[in-house]
């Protein structure tokens, strides 16, 4: 492949369109990791609303290495426990949120323009600020870059770049401008939704979910507030299901509902975002059309059941930076972009499939469903949402934290190589790193994972029973492998405790990603060592020598 440099101004080399949560933490992520990034939004000032506001553990997780995610979670409400309830106001089940393997909670609860803020702070501070009010229209594409024409408030403006990121949300125009459609399908029910300023009172940390006769209503907590979410009835607000609507609307169907309750209900004083909308499930086939990747709502739309889509769209934008740097800075064949679409495919699949199953449970606004002789696949689903597990978190948690999911479809990039074929590493090719897992060789204190995770190291970990089983001479071909192609991006990390447990007794090297997912694991007999030359077969596909044309 040519430089991906060559016809590149030096202000540029990726263009993010789009400056929600999904583009400011792809502009944040590839800044952090040495990129020269560009960032526009059509819209002239940052908006006020409450939109999206369930912040996952691993979202946070991802964020924390650019001094974010603490900030986030000082704003944000933790939620400890859902509890159900019935039209009479009876509590009909409920679920304590148990903790979880990672240093944050599950589910956290904060507006959606504060996230946006905090990411912007964060991406100032590394130099790049937002152009807004750049309206995208047009792009064409070459072997070696994008230019893009913007429409500002100064005229028209062309800017090249090596890539461009879509994450201009559910009705990108960079999208459209593609000749691109996703499938899927949109659900029947019209949603109300509203952040309501609430009188001063005890910090909620519950949320509430109401089944009435004809309709389910959501409240989750905010900051001073609740953000509320009910169903539509057929004759409320005929031929209408998306765009404003008047904040006395959203007052009306939440005193009507929560509103009946005493323990319920609360004292609205303000009701500063009120919306309509109508929720879908849909993707694109793939993410990836040359030099442009769609992330976010540009590419995929989920229930919002589950709090799935920010999240998500995060997720995707984290995923993509680290590539792309790989790529522009650490000389990875373009093939390494490939894996991008395969990832986050998996991921979309699994959370709408949770997301999905959630959505179809709350719009049946049916309390029969929790009892005994409720339809099978309603109990099968209430089971997994509601039931903990004999011991530690139960997978309804960990799935609502996104810390269970396992990356299992990018094989050209993820390489799980057993001595024994008996061997099932506990952690293997394509699973996260647990951030709590004890990294440390047994002298001083415990180290965990997360106080290791950078996002911009790639970190080889190699795994044995004591600091005493390995030697200078043993690390020292694995280490130098490690450097060399990866230009010095990597650290090396000799750990026992939970990083042997995982495999015990076979000594296991693991290669992790920027993002903390482990690229590539090979473990030996016991006693012994692995000698490199199969990570550096694996490193060849990718990383090679320096003087190798790509």
């Amino acid at each position: 492949m040519n430089d991906p440099n060559q016809a590149v101004p030096r202000g540029c080399e990726v263009l993010v369109v789009g400056a929600g949560p999904t583009g400011l933490s792809a502009a944040l992520a590839l800044a952090a990791q040495g990129v020269r990034v560009a960032i526009v939004d059509e819209a002239p000032t940052r908006h006020r609303e409450a939109r999206a506001s369930a912040v996952h553990a691993r979202t946070l997780e991802l964020l924390a290495p650019y001094g974010v995610a603490d900030r986030i979670a000082a704003y944000a409400n933790p939620v400890h426990e859902v509890r159900f309830f019935n039209g009479d106001g009876q509590q009909i089940m409920h679920r304590t949120l148990e903790a979880i393997d990672s240093q944050y909670p599950a589910l956290q609860n904060v507006q959606q323009w504060r996230t946006e803020a905090l990411l912007e702070d964060q991406l100032l501070a590394r130099g790049v600020e937002v152009e807004r009010g750049a309206r995208f229209l047009s792009l064409t594409q070459d072997d070696v870059g994008v230019e893009v024409t913007l429409a500002t408030p100064h005229g028209n403006r062309a800017l090249r770049a090596a890539f461009v990121v879509a994450a201009d949300g559910g009705h990108s125009a960079v999208r459209h401008a593609l000749g691109l459609h996703m499938q899927g399908t949109d659900y029947p029910e019209r949603w109300i939704a509203g952040e309501l300023e609430v009188a001063e009172g005890a910090t909620a940390t519950e949320s509430v979910v109401l089944f009435d006769a004809d309709r389910v209503s959501l409240q989750f907590p905010l900051d001073h507030g609740r953000l509320f979410f009910a169903t539509l009835k057929e004759d409320e607000l005929p031929g209408q299901s998306h765009g404003s609507v008047a904040p006395e609307e959203v007052a009306r169907i939440y005193r009507a509902g929560f509103g009946r309750h005493a323990l319920l209900g609360a004292d609205i004083r303000a009701i500063p975002w009120s919306s309509l909308f109508v929720m879908h499930q849909c993707t694109l086939p793939t993410y990836h059309f040359g030099r442009i990747f769609l992330s976010g709502d540009a590419a995929h739309l989920c229930s919002a059941a589950g709090g799935n889509g920010m999240n998500g769209g995060i997720g995707d934008a984290t995923n993509l930076a680290w590539r792309i740097a790989a790529h522009l800075r650490l000389g990875a064949r373009a093939s390494i972009l490939d894996g991008y679409s395969v990832d986050r495919h998996e991921h979309f699949e699994h959370v709408n499939a949770s997301s999905d199953a959630t959505h179809r449970l709350l719009a049946a606004h049916d309390p029969t469903c929790f009892k005994v002789d409720a339809p099978r696949g309603i109990r099968a689903t209430l089971a997994r949402v509601l039931t903990h597990a004999p011991t530690g978190p139960s997978p309804a948690t960990r799935d609502l934290g996104e810390t269970s999911f396992v990356l299992a479809r990018d094989e050209a990039l993820v390489s799980h190589l057993a001595s024994h074929s008996a061997s099932l590493t506990a952690i293997r090719a394509g699973m996260r790193v647990p951030p709590l897992a004890d990294c440390s060789v047994g002298f001083g204190a415990p180290r965990p994972w997360c106080a290791l995770f950078d996002a911009f190291h790639w970190t080889l970990l190699l795994a044995v029973p004591s600091r005493d089983a390995i030697r200078a001479k043993d690390v020292e071909a694995l280490d130098s492998l490690a450097v060399s192609r990866l230009r010095g991006r990597v650290r090396t990390v000799v750990a026992a405790a939970d990083a042997f447990a995982w495999n015990a007794p076979r000594p296991t090297v693991y290669l992790v990603r920027p993002d903390g997912i482990v690229a590539y694991c090979e473990d030996c007999a016991p006693g012994g060592i692995p000698s490199g030359a199969r990570l550096s077969v694996w490193l060849d596909r990718f990383f090679p020598a320096a003087d190798s044309i790509r």
